[in-house]
């Protein structure tokens, strides 16, 4: 009998206690599952693409986790809008999602521009190279995308002894002819490219420019690897499709096989 009415006050106490810890997690006592304060920020009401006016048609208010807000964002429309000055409207320098927080470096002053200017890094340069149809990637390149840039010249010899190197990998392109919104996503025939480069990368480019000519070669968009890949002259390109290896001065000069070069064609045979 005794430990019968042990046993139920045992189940009694267990159960006030859990249905104590229930109610104190929801009343967020629950410590790290506590969720936070919620604070108002000023968040995009549609898409806004690069370089346009920022207007109160454009704007909401959303709630967020305190400790989650971006570094920047505004908590205050009238901040943003208000210009007391009259120099006239914010515009974006930045492409700016519906429901993102609108940050302050997304944002110009009041009255400015959104000049190419403010998307280069602080210690890069902006290089732009004429391209076709082809050099160009048929078309297919926009703002935001990375690309090797192959830079091919005669070496000694003439235009029988050309040679193909990779110059630079893993550039930004920061515009297509006048068009740098990143946002965009119609490709155009462009006849010129802007590209993000350190100083000595445009000095590179300049001069390779008048030396030779240069291509471009679109990159995936999650690889930013560099490669370490040989340079390709008009010989290796011969040996592949005569499916045998060029030969070298070497052999020749151990009276093997010669070659014989018609043009830009190449062709072996056996000495006799």
């Amino acid at each position: 009998m005794r430990r019968s009415i042990i046993s139920l006050l045992a189940g009694i106490v267990m159960a006030a206690l859990a249905l104590f810890l229930v109610g104190h997690y929801k009343d967020g006592g629950g410590g790290a599952s506590h969720a936070g304060k919620m604070i108002r920020v000023v968040v995009a009401a549609r898409d806004l693409a690069f370089g346009r006016k920022v207007l109160r048609e454009d704007l909401q208010y959303a709630e967020w986790p305190e400790q989650s807000v971006p570094k920047g964002a505004f908590t205050d429309m009238n901040v943003l809008l208000s210009d007391k000055e009259g120099k006239g409207n914010r515009v974006t320098l930045s492409a700016v999602d519906k429901g993102e927080p609108l940050r302050q470096q997304q944002i110009s002053g009041f009255g400015d521009k959104s000049t190419l200017s403010r998307k280069i890094g602080e210690d890069k340069r902006a290089f732009s190279l004429r391209v076709n149809d082809v050099s160009g990637v048929a078309g297919f390149l926009l703002p935001g995308d990375h690309v090797d840039v192959m830079f091919t010249r005669s070496t000694e010899g003439g235009s029988g002894n050309l040679v193909t190197d990779i110059l630079l990998q893993n550039v930004t392109i920061l515009g297509v002819d006048q068009l740098s919104d990143e946002g965009s996503k119609k490709p155009t025939l462009a006849r010129t490219v802007t590209m993000e480069v350190t100083p000595d990368q445009a000095q590179k480019l300049a001069l390779a420019q008048q030396a030779g000519t240069l291509s471009l070669t679109l990159r995936n968009y999650a690889n930013n690897a560099e490669i370490t890949s040989g340079r390709v002259s008009i010989s290796d390109l011969v040996g592949k499709i005569h499916g045998k290896a060029p030969v070298s001065s070497d052999d020749n000069a151990g009276g093997g096989a010669i070659r014989i070069r018609r043009g830009i064609s190449v062709d072996y045979a056996t000495a006799p």
